[in-house]
């Protein structure tokens, strides 16, 4: 893999899972004790920091080192666990997946605003009165 593979994988794997655990590039900088700006560097694939500043960042990320390295793009859909998922909901999504592309999106644009009035409806009852 060459240099700039590797820098560009780095650089999307530390805004992803910054991102994941919900922390902004100062978060980051805190947890990890590496300054913003060079957080900001390695997120703009401007450079690989040391194995200690690694660690350091792989410890505030609450992932293994090597996951910063890991092409997530090249994971397939066999590493992921649907033993959760029920029978009833397995047979929509097969049903959901044979309806023509237009009927599908149509489908999916429903289901998002339902979905997104359903989270604005439990972000309002999460506010304090």
């Amino acid at each position: 893999m060459e240099r700039n593979n590797i820098s560009r994988i780095f650089s999307k794997n530390i805004i992803y899972f910054r991102k994941k655990l919900g922390q902004s590039q100062f978060d980051l900088a805190m947890t990890s004790g590496i300054s913003r700006t060079m957080i900001s560097h390695y997120e703009r694939e401007g450079m690989i920091p040391t194995a200690e500043r690694l660690q350091a960042l792989a410890d505030a990320l609450k992932i293994p080192v090597f996951n910063l390295f890991k092409d997530r793009l090249k994971e397939t859909a066999s590493d992921t666990d649907y033993s959760n998922i029920d029978p009833r909901s397995m047979k929509k999504l097969r049903d959901i997946l044979s309806l023509p592309s237009d009927d599908r999106n149509d489908l999916y644009r429903i289901l998002n605003k339902m979905l997104r009035k359903n989270q604005l409806e439990k972000n309002n009852k999460q506010l304090p009165i």
